[in-house]
Parts: structure tokens; sequence; C-alpha cells
């Protein structure tokens, strides 16, 4: 705090303008912390979901239960028969009734339910076999099933997460944007306050660059201190939401990776930087106007 409030400044520090950029970039931060953890999670759920559908496919098989066995044995040749699968199996009762369980908050009794047959596919990832070839094969046999190898599901479940995803980083953007435009606001603001200063130093020979300098140090750790403050919330909110396994189970962003440590330096860094930024642009374009 020291090197923002220097007893022996040109600028005289004032602590309601300061006190409010601090407050507005720690609020900031907050929010991009949580923007950047759900960014970070979006993109995590993206390659999760897709690598857990590739790879492998199902075949639905009619719930009539006439001849089943038969059928089921039938889409078993067939497939352990087609290049790209390296295997298929069939699943038992048990397998189906956990499959449903999920929609029917129990387990089901299969045996009142006109339950389809199952069978689980495995494909060769480098080689995955034409599903409309595998499909027209099937029906060639009169097996009466149907073959999903999940490249729809796959798609809009990538898709989601990337839109999701896209606008965490918009988020965290804007958020970045808000911070200039709130330091380049309260810098020429406090420039009105501080004109005769400015003035006396210009008299004196100083550049604007050298004034520029004068704010842009001090702004640069008003930036870095309210990131610190903001970031450090920030992760007292997450060790305390992921201390809540109901809250944990809702929230992925809060598996953070191992990377999130740089992450959170990150954010202090670009709070600091963006201020820099700001306060130079806002005090050049200020002076340039007063010639």
């Amino acid at each position: 705090m020291s090197a923002i409030r220097s007893k022996g400044a040109l600028i005289p520090f004032q602590a309601a303008s300061g006190g409010l950029m601090l407050l507005i970039v720690a609020a900031m931060a907050f929010l991009a912390c949580f923007a950047l953890a759900g960014a970070l999670a979006t993109t995590r759920i993206a390659s999760t979901w897709t690598e857990g559908l590739a790879g492998a496919a199902t075949v639905r098989i009619d719930a009539n239960e006439d001849d089943r066995a038969r059928r089921t044995s039938l889409v078993l040749d067939i497939l352990r028969d087609t290049e790209g699968i390296t295997d298929a199996r069939a699943l038992n009762e048990r397998d189906v009734a956990d499959l449903l369980t999920p929609w029917f908050g129990g387990i089901p009794d299969l045996g009142e339910l006109p339950a389809p047959g199952i069978v689980a596919v495995t494909l060769d990832a480098e080689n995955e076999p034409d599903p409309t070839v595998v499909q027209a094969r099937l029906d060639g046999a009169g097996a009466g099933a149907i073959y999903d190898d999940h490249g729809r599901w796959r798609g809009k479940a990538a898709k989601a997460a990337r839109a999701i995803g896209n606008l965490s980083w918009w988020a965290l953007g804007l958020t970045a944007l808000a911070i200039a435009a709130s330091v380049f606001l309260v810098i020429s603001i406090a420039m009105v306050a501080h004109k005769g200063t400015i003035e006396a130093l210009r008299l004196a020979g100083a550049e604007d660059r050298f004034v520029a300098n004068l704010y842009q140090k001090r702004f640069f750790w008003v930036g870095a201190l309210g990131g610190l403050i903001g970031s450090g919330l920030a992760l007292a909110a997450f060790v305390g939401l992921d201390a809540l396994s109901s809250v944990r189970a809702a929230l992925p962003m809060l598996d953070a990776p191992y990377y999130w440590p740089f992450a959170w330096l990150g954010i202090i860094l670009t709070c600091a930087l963006v201020a820099l930024l700001a306060a130079r642009l806002a005090v050049l374009a200020t002076l340039r106007r007063r010639g």
C-alpha cells in the first residue's frame, strides 16, 4: 500500500478515488475468477464428453420378445464381422436396469417393461465404421436393430459445452474492459483535481510521458492489490463451496486443473496491467486535449 500512498508523491493520492478504484478492481477480479473457472471447466467437460462418447456405440434391438435370442445372436455375429468394431457385448437385464434406473428413480422391474435389447459396441478409434453401412447390414439381415454411434449426441454435447465456454471467455474479456473503463474514468476525473500540479510540472519541463508514468505506476499497484483482494475472496469462496458436496456436484468448475494457481496469478497480473495501460491512455488523452 505504501507504493500507492506515498507522502512524497508529486501527484497526491486521493483516498476517495483510490479506494473506489480498489473496490471496483477487486469486484471485477472476483467475477473474473468465476468466469475463468467456468471457461476452464466447460472446456474440460467438452473434452470429457467427446472422449467418453468416442470409440463406443450401441445397438438397440426391438423390445418384441419373439425370437429375441436369435436376433441378438445375429446382431452380435454381424457386428463382430464388421471392420472397425473391436468388440460387441449384449447387456443382461441387470445392465439394462442400471441404465434405466435414473429415469425411474429406482431399479425397475424389467419383467413388467417392454425393454429393448442393448448391445454395447467398442470401436476402433482410428478406423470407426460407417454407421450407414453397419445399419444397412443389420437391416439386410432383418435383425430389427438400430445402430447408434453417438455421433449426433457427441456433437451436440461438445457444441453446448463450447458455447458455454465461449460465453465465459467473453465474460472474462468484458471484465477486463470494465476495469479499463473504470480506471480511465477515475483518472479523467482525478486529473481535474490535479490540474494545478500537472500544469506546474509541465511548466517545469516535464513531458507528458513523465506525468503518465506518475499515474500508471500508482494504478499498477492499485490494480495488483485489487486483483489480489478479489481473487483471494474468490479462492475463499471456491474452498467454501468445495466443502459442500451438494454444491460440488452441481459446479464442476470446482474441480480445478493443476495449472489453476498460475491462472489465479494471471488474473492478478492482468488486473495490474489493464489498470496501468488504462491509466496511461487516460492521462495522455487528457493532456493532449489540453494542448
